[in-house]
């Protein structure tokens, strides 16, 4: 797995209508999900509620640390389509608004 970092993350995006896929190599195992997470978190000043597994999914809600602006959404990962994105929660929030969230995020 590559080196998770920023600007990886926002060149890989790619932004729909009610979701942003992020268009990365996804995590191989339960811990390398977890580091994954941990470290998106890290990089974009969230926190993570607890996480759901299933079969061949991961999700996770994603809130961020500050109320300036507050910002949440979901993180899935889909292994059975191989497939990683983020979808925004509230009526006030869209993709658009969350981009605006990730790429002014402190660091």
């Amino acid at each position: 797995m590559q080196q998770l970092t920023r600007s990886t993350v926002l060149n890989s995006m790619r932004v729909g209508e009610t979701s942003i896929e992020i268009m990365q190599p996804l995590p191989t195992t339960p811990l390398k999900t977890q580091q994954w997470v941990d470290n998106f978190k890290q990089l974009f000043s969230l926190e993570a509620s607890e996480s759901d597994w299933g079969a061949d999914r991961f999700q996770v809600v994603l809130s961020s640390t500050s109320s300036d602006p507050f910002f949440q959404c979901v993180l899935c990962i889909e292994w059975l389509c191989e497939s990683m994105w983020l979808e925004p929660i509230g009526t006030q929030q869209d993709t658009a608004a969350l981009v605006r969230y990730l790429h002014n995020a402190d660091e």
